[in-house]
């Protein structure tokens, strides 16, 4: 009989701080979470078995909001549940680097796990975040090469402060020279783990977004799928469990919602070499909650629900709820007029654009902090630019291409859900009023365009307000990139809210219809 062993990966990722299966909206909880994924990862260990997490680890949940407010005061939650649970591998994801790089850096410092980061370098050209690679050496002979890399479209979206010092190379160029740098050791299997995504279809290999370079997945499998055996993604937060050619693809959802698990079977005839591989996507769903996860962060869950439960202001209208995310899109609820309100108030610029994330709260009559963190979701401070209304005019028209007619009704773009659910990369506009015709095609749908009562001409010049993300291009807003930058305000749009309404005590939102949508 011929001699057999069997290597187990785990793999999570875009965990985003969702530890425990806690909704911080309602304080109730969810059918998922990291605590759920170990309660089936403890049961099926083995001494040889990985786990490897993708990235977008420590941001994400008010938990790690309230804990980077006060990180010098307790350790990293993030960091005592991956010593717990056992991981193995680390590789930084983009939101990993949103509270800037000694947040990431003490993180990393005090992770067991080894952190994999072969394309973001220093300026000596070296890994800033842990070693390129690492090579799993088995006692019967095998050995397992894995390697760490991370969208390099980050300088795009994240702030300058929190990646000075910092390059990010090309996922393609540094898997040629590390692949080879693996082949060299002659390993017996190659695991490459991208905290990016895909670009194009993985069956018909069309393109199904623009080409930005964020995502590069079909590329790395084009070039190098003879030489990787399991490839761990993540970034899109989709569930992918495929073979291409002989290369396992494995993305395993959002917030701990799926565990990816691959299965690799060695068999020794001269060497050894792989004669299987297994794949599957388990579900949290399915688990109890391990309650060993639950007590290493009690403590700190209970000061945050303590800052979350705090009241900060009173809604004497109580309508600033959302109850429906599409109909607020659509008729532009109270609360974006609100969050522009907000923004306009802290820059004195003549425009403001926000959206709403793809799921959101609202405020109840009595605000707490609760209510706004689980209505601008995201880490994004603000960004003023100088825009003539041509460029206006093309960001309007890339928002209007949100909506679409189906059936005679008005629903959303189905690009806005797949591949990645992406309803936040619609904006409304306050200090402008505009008409989007949907009934004709593309870049010519804004029908008017007026500030101050007055038709915008191509050279009419605004100061416009809007998160950095956006400004920087993010959601594939290019007519951003190259425009003047005005100001730039490092003070997060959450807090900015918090203040503001600390600030009023009372807020009453004016009904403000400047966005009408014909058919």
């Amino acid at each position: 009989m011929k001699e057999s062993f069997e290597v187990k990966i785990f793999a999570m990722s875009d965990t985003h701080g969702a530890l425990i299966n806690q909704n911080y909206a309602d304080n109730s909880k969810t059918p998922y979470g990291v605590s759920k994924l170990y309660t089936y990862i403890s049961k099926h260990r083995t001494e040889s078995s990985l786990l490897i997490d993708c990235g977008d680890t420590i941001q994400g949940s008010p938990l790690m909001y309230y804990h980077q407010l006060h990180r010098n005061e307790s350790p990293n939650p993030v960091g005592l549940v991956y010593n717990h649970i056992g991981v193995d591998y680390f590789i930084p994801g983009n939101h990993d680097l949103n509270y800037g790089k000694d947040y990431l850096c003490n993180f990393i410092g005090n992770l067991k796990a080894k952190t994999l980061s072969a394309n973001i370098i220093d300026s000596d050209k070296n890994s800033y975040f842990g070693v390129p690679y690492d090579i799993v050496n088995y006692e019967n002979g095998i050995k397992i090469g894995i390697i760490g890399i991370t969208t390099d479209y980050i300088p795009n979206w994240e702030r300058k402060e929190n990646i000075q010092g910092l390059t990010f190379l090309s996922p393609i160029e540094s898997l040629k020279k590390y692949i080879q740098e693996l082949k060299k050791e002659e390993v017996h299997a190659i695991i490459v783990v991208y905290h990016g995504g895909f670009e194009r279809d993985l069956d018909t290999f069309e393109p199904y977004v623009q080409d930005t370079l964020e995502n590069v997945g079909s590329r790395i499998l084009e070039q190098f799928s003879e030489d990787i055996d399991v490839f761990l993604t993540g970034h899109q937060h989709r569930s992918i469990n495929r073979m291409y050619k002989n290369t396992v693809i494995i993305q395993p959802a959002v917030n701990g919602k799926l565990l990816g698990e691959v299965h690799l079977h060695f068999e020794k005839n001269k060497d050894w070499e792989i004669v299987k591989k297994d794949h599957s996507l388990v579900s949290s769903y399915d688990y109890p909650s391990d309650p060993g996860v639950e007590k290493l962060i009690e403590g700190l869950l209970e000061k945050t629900n303590l800052f979350l439960d705090e009241p900060i202001g009173y809604v004497p209208d109580n309508d600033l709820l959302v109850t429906d995310t599409f109909d607020a899109r659509l008729k532009k609820h109270k609360i974006v007029t609100f969050i522009n309100q907000v923004q306009l108030s802290a820059t004195k610029a003549m425009i403001s654009a926000a959206s709403i994330g793809n799921e959101v709260t609202g405020f109840q009559q009595h605000i707490s902090v609760r209510n706004v963190l689980s209505t601008y979701v995201y880490p994004n401070t603000l960004t003023v630019l100088k825009i003539d209304g041509l460029h206006l005019r093309q960001a309007l028209e890339k928002n209007a291409e949100y909506f679409v007619l189906q059936d005679g009704k008005i629903t959303f773009n189905p690009k806005y859900a797949y591949p990645k659910i992406e309803h936040y990369n619609y904006d409304m506009f306050d200090g402008i009023s505009y008409t989007i015709d949907i009934t004709k095609p593309y870049q010519s749908r804004i029908v008017s365009l007026k500030y101050g009562g007055k038709n915008v001409s191509d050279t009419d010049e605004f100061t416009l307000v809007l998160n950095n993300y956006r400004a920087s291009g993010g959601g594939e807003f290019e007519m951003y990139q190259g425009l003047e930058i005005v100001k730039e305000f490092q003070l997060d749009v959450a807090e900015l809210m918090t203040n503001y309404i600390r600030e009023k005590k009372t807020i009453v939102i004016p009904n403000i219809k400047n966005i009408k949508i014909i058919t």
